[in-house]
């Protein structure tokens, strides 16, 4: 596969999610799972994930660490996401077009990351509260999909 392949609507995509950050990135509230949105965090402002099937459908290869837990998203269910929205004052909303785009890396040539069109604008920290919307619907649909691979496990 090369860079210009697409994500399939259908594709599982891992994502590692670290329990040992602060207060980690996921608890349980009366006993039910819960990944927080900074599961989500990316410095660039496009969360990384992995396409399964070029990780060999093994969620043990997204992990960073043995005590992380791997969440599985649906390519198509992150692209049906419309919440991520920039109100701009005195003009309409803008609603940002979610994609999943493959971008292989020397080391990981699963890699793919979760943009938005347009991209992020405006003040920082309204760029910072647009990418927040996207990290909380990520979030919703990770929470809903449950664990894939549950954290510790060998």
């Amino acid at each position: 596969m090369d860079k210009n392949d697409s994500v399939n609507d259908d594709e599982v995509l891992y994502r590692s999610v670290r329990g040992k950050l602060e207060d980690g990135e996921y608890f349980f509230d009366r006993g039910k799972l819960r990944i927080r949105p900074a599961a989500f965090r990316d410095r660039y402002k496009k969360p990384s994930v992995d396409r399964a099937e070029l990780k060999g459908f093994d969620p043990r290869l997204s992990r960073f660490d043995k005590t992380d837990g791997v969440v599985s998203l649906i390519a198509g269910d992150v692209r049906s996401i419309r919440e991520v929205k920039t109100e701009i004052k005195g003009e309409d909303v803008v609603v940002h077009t979610v994609d999943v785009i493959y971008d292989p890396t020397p080391d990981n040539p699963a890699h793919s990351q979760i943009v938005v069109s347009p991209e992020f604008f405006g003040s920082k920290n309204k760029q910072k509260n647009v990418l927040k919307l996207l990290q909380i619907a990520l979030a919703t649909l990770a929470t809903k999909n449950g664990w894939t691979l549950e954290p510790g496990v060998k």
